[in-house]
């Protein structure tokens, strides 16, 4: 069995802020249950986000590249949810990828990384 591509520090902190961002979207959409459009500062935190999204990813062919939004043209509630539903589905696709991003590659790594105990 061919063992999975590690990341260095620098791309795991990135994907760490990535996905406190992606959760936070999640939890408007499932839990605020939002309305109405989406305005100018929202479209600037997912164009940001998106643009992780796409550094991240960029070595991955399997998962899309993301198109950034226009911000002088609206975005409906269900056009946001569809968005994040694809960031979603991506940033799990890169989990399943990278070992050390779940939790137990977590826990794997950190064993991995303790000295050896002493007699």
């Amino acid at each position: 069995m061919q063992a999975k591509p590690k990341l260095g520090p620098r791309a795991i902190a990135a994907y760490n802020r990535f996905s406190k961002d992606l959760a936070a979207l999640n939890y408007v959409l499932r839990v605020a249950k939002p309305s109405g459009m989406v305005g100018d500062l929202s479209l600037r935190s997912l164009n940001r986000i998106i643009h992780t999204a796409n550094r991240l990813f960029r070595r991955a062919p399997d998962i899309p590249h993301f198109v950034w939004l226009d911000l002088e043209r609206p975005l409906t509630v269900a056009d946001f949810a569809i968005l994040v539903t694809r960031l979603t589905a991506a940033a799990l696709a890169f989990e399943e990828r990278y070992a050390h991003l779940t939790e137990a590659g977590l826990r794997r790594s950190r064993t991995d990384t303790l000295p050896p105990p002493s007699d």
